[in-house]
């Protein structure tokens, strides 16, 4: 078991009798299996930093960078952070970090002290390196988590961070209702048009303004504990639903503005046995309409009930996800990128002087 601290269900866990939308939880149900969510801090710092390369080399300035800058020993580092890659469409390999303040304070401390990284990456323009970072600022009633209490992931890798059974889960609808916002805020996303996107001329240009609702899932799974018997069963059962479902995500017509799909690494990208998606959906509706209405995702549910049914309290199956809706005001960054990167299909970036 994970040694974060186990608290009771805070009343925000709670939708209120007042709310405007109640929840989708059926009278009476009990789930299968009871999961966890983190207890969020008033406000939560979530930032992604990347590089991508046709040829990521070992002494990238950005994995330097990372492996200074975001060591726990770094002045007001992050409560804990994650490293993983994967290969674009475009076939640039892509390290990924993705860290965590608790205190928004410290955040804003680390990010002064390491502005320089990014103004010289922007100078320098490095042919065939590209870096980004997505910080959100993310109040906790606009996000939600879900965890097994035996295998840490994303936030609750920080053992500091508290744990509680959440009264929603097991049900298609629980995602919304683990979100505090959602009881009076349907949580409409922008006008978009989710189709391809744009081929935008990013030369020159940075920054990208963010629209308010935009959704955003990190959602993972580990092999790590299986045995050799139910690692064959993942991989003939589940693993290919799950490439199927993220081939869907990665078209136009899913919703889904941009995925990545990556293999978790330490920190000089040697794999791990985990595997994560992270997401940007053009609307928590949007990501709804799939987890609930597509044949895609509807195949990896099917799986993943057999497995639970079949291997019952042996299975040795973990997941996790964190889920947060984008609030206004948040900057994305995006320097010397393929246009195809992140969200610069779809958002005009701006120019930095």
């Amino acid at each position: 078991m994970s040694a974060n601290p186990r608290v009771d269900p805070p009343p925000s866990a709670y939708r209120p009798a007042t709310a405007r939308i109640q929840p989708r939880k059926p009278e009476s149900f009990v789930p299968a299996v009871q999961r966890w969510s983190a207890l969020l801090p008033p406000t939560l710092v979530v930032g992604t930093f990347g590089v991508q390369a046709r040829s990521l080399v070992p002494d990238s300035p950005f994995l330097g960078w990372a492996r200074d800058a975001l060591a726990p020993s770094a002045a007001d580092a992050p409560c804990t952070s994650d490293h993983a890659r994967h290969t674009d469409a475009a076939g640039y390999t892509h390290h990924v970090v993705v860290a965590y303040w608790r205190d928004p304070a410290a955040y804003a401390r680390w990010a002064a002290a390491h502005e320089g990284f990014w103004d010289a990456a922007a100078e320098a323009r490095e042919e065939g390196e590209g870096v980004y970072r997505e910080v959100l600022s993310v109040p906790a009633d606009r996000a939600e988590t879900i965890f097994w209490p035996d295998y840490p992931g994303g936030l609750m890798c920080d053992a500091d961070t508290p744990l509680y059974p959440t009264p929603y889960c097991g049900y298609y609808g629980a995602m919304r209702d683990r979100l505090p916002a959602a009881g009076d805020d349907a949580l409409a996303g922008p006008a978009l048009d989710t189709g391809a996107g744009a081929t935008r001329d990013t030369r020159g240009r940075r920054r990208v303004r963010v629209p308010q609702n935009i959704a955003v899932i990190r959602s993972a799974h580990t092999w790590q504990f299986m045995d050799a018997e139910q690692r064959a069963d993942y991989e003939r059962r589940l693993r290919p639903p799950l490439d199927r479902g993220m081939a869907y995500l990665s078209t136009p017509e899913s919703g889904c503005l941009s995925l990545r799909w990556l293999t978790v690494t330490d920190e000089r990208g040697a794999p791990r046995p985990e595997a994560h998606a992270t997401a940007y959906f053009a609307s928590l509706g949007h990501m709804e309409a799939w987890a609930e209405g597509h044949r895609t995702h509807a195949a990896i549910f099917g799986a993943a009930v057999a497995r639970y049914k079949h291997y019952g309290a042996s299975n040795q199956l973990r997941t996790w996800h964190e889920v947060f809706i984008i609030p206004e005001g948040q900057v994305f960054e995006y320097i010397n990128c393929h246009p195809q990167t992140g969200l610069l299909p779809y958002f005009d970036s701006e120019r930095v002087e």
